[in-house]
């Protein structure tokens, strides 16, 4: 077995109208095999601030918000990406079998408790700051579970003369997959200027 730590399957819908032929005579035909998914955990985290004024809650939230390469954030998305498999030869190649994604990602939010006779317009500017942060990090969670359905698909597809070779190739192509993913994530936060675009900024 082998096993790799980094940074779920499409699912597919069929329709079809008027009612289902009737199945000629004969054996039934094989089920199709399951689409392997990778398993996703995801867990909210925060940090607690206080004030009584927007003014107040952006002092807090700059000095107690998580560090991200020393900076701090309002918010912030981490995952982790793990993969197992076992190599499956065969008389003329080698395939992957029993391929296990799992993907855990760690989100980190403010949490500020209104205090009593808190101004009404600061804590309408809060939730609405609150909903925007929260979306700007749906996306970050987004890109992690598309890196997690890529990877899986990619090592249920890979084959190889050899499993040496199969060995290989998962690597190099997971490597591509997450720092393709990394890239996308990056891109996001510039794009969106960490959010600002997407209305992460505490009112006035």
């Amino acid at each position: 077995m082998r096993r790799a730590i980094l940074a779920a399957a499409a699912l597919g819908l069929a329709c079809s109208s008027g009612p289902p032929p009737t199945p000629a005579a004969g054996p039934a035909p094989a089920a199709a095999p399951e689409a392997v998914r990778p398993t996703i955990t995801v867990r909210e985290h925060y940090y607690d601030i206080d004030g009584s004024s927007t003014g107040a809650l952006r002092d807090q939230i700059r000095r107690l918000g998580p560090k991200d390469g020393g900076e701090s954030r309002d918010a912030l998305t981490v995952w982790n990406l793990e993969w197992t498999y076992h190599e499956a030869p065969s008389s003329d190649a080698c395939a992957l079998r029993d391929v296990r994604v799992t993907l855990d990602v760690a989100i980190t939010l403010p949490r500020w408790a209104a205090p009593r006779g808190a101004a009404p317009e600061v804590v309408a500017a809060w939730r609405k700051y609150l909903e925007h942060v929260r979306l700007h990090e749906a996306g970050h969670r987004a890109i992690a579970e598309r890196n997690a359905r890529d990877l899986t698909a990619a090592l249920v597809a890979v084959r190889a003369p050899s499993c040496r070779e199969a060995g290989d190739s998962a690597s190099r192509t997971a490597e591509q997959i997450v720092a393709d993913g990394r890239a996308r994530n990056r891109a996001y936060d510039v794009d969106t200027k960490h959010g600002q675009t997407q209305g992460v900024v505490l009112g006035p």
